[in-house]
C-alpha cells in the first residue's frame, strides 16, 4: 500500500512540474523553470506564510481489521524562511495539530492523536513543493490496549514516532492541495495560508 501511495504521489507531481513552461516552448522543466521567482534555484530572501490544513486519511499503521479512517488538522509555523541550503529555495518549520482516527468494524475504536513534527520543505516552482516531516504523536485511547496487526498494543496514553513525505500544489493565492504518505497515515487535504 505504501509503495502504491508513493508511486501515486510521484506520478501526480509530473503535470505540476510541467505547469511553468520554459520559454523554449517545451513541456519539459529546464533550469530556467527552476530559476523563476519562487522556484527551486531562486536565491532571493523568502517570506513564508503560516498555514492551517485539514486532512482526511487512511491510518493504515494502526489497524489491521475493518476499514480505518481519520480526520485531522495541522498548524504550520515557519521558523527558517530561507532554510538550511543557501543555493536552494527551501524552508524549515514546525507543524502541530490533532487527529481523530478509528476503524469501522464490529466495534468502533477511536484514537485521538496530538502530533508535533519538524517540517522541511523544498519549493520546486512557485506553485509546487515537496516536504519531509518527522516527529512524535501522543495518543489517547478510550479503549485500552488496542492492538494493530504488528502486535503493538496501546494503552490509554501512548507515544509513537511518525514521519511523512508530502506534496503541496497551490491552486490559488491562499489555498493549496496537500497529500502525504508515511507512517502511520496516508492523507489528502487542503492548506490555507494565513
Amino acid at each position: 500500500m505504501l509503495r502504491f501511495a508513493t508511486l501515486a504521489l510521484a506520478l501526480s507531481s509530473l503535470p505540476v512540474l510541467a505547469d511553468d513552461k520554459p520559454s523554449g516552448g517545451s513541456d519539459t522543466p529546464s533550469s530556467a523553470t527552476f530559476r523563476q521567482s519562487g522556484a527551486l534555484l531562486d536565491r532571493n530572501p523568502q517570506k513564508r506564510n503560516m498555514m492551517i490544513s485539514v486532512f482526511v486519511g487512511f491510518p493504515y499503521g494502526y489497524y489491521y481489521y475493518g476499514f480505518p479512517f481519520g480526520v485531522g488538522g495541522r498548524f504550520l509555523i515557519p521558523i527558517l524562511h530561507d532554510g538550511f541550503i543557501p543555493p536552494v529555495n527551501d524552508s524549515f518549520g514546525i507543524e502541530f495539530g490533532a487527529d481523530l482516527s478509528g476503524v469501522l468494524g464490529a466495534y468502533f475504536y477511536p484514537t485521538i492523536g496530538l502530533p508535533v513534527e519538524v517540517y522541511w520543505q523544498f519549493h520546486f516552482t512557485s506553485k509546487f513543493s515537496a516536504y519531509a516531516k518527522a516527529g512524535v504523536v501522543i495518543e489517547f485511547n478510550p479503549v485500552p490496549y488496542t492492538c494493530n496487526g504488528n502486535g503493538i498494543c496501546r494503552g490509554y496514553v501512548s507515544a509513537s514516532p511518525i514521519g511523512n513525505l508530502g506534496l503541496i500544489y497551490k491552486f490559488s493565492e491562499k489555498v493549496s492541495f496537500r497529500a502525504e504518505a508515511g507512517y502511520p497515515w496516508i492523507k489528502v487535504g487542503l492548506g490555507f495560508d494565513l
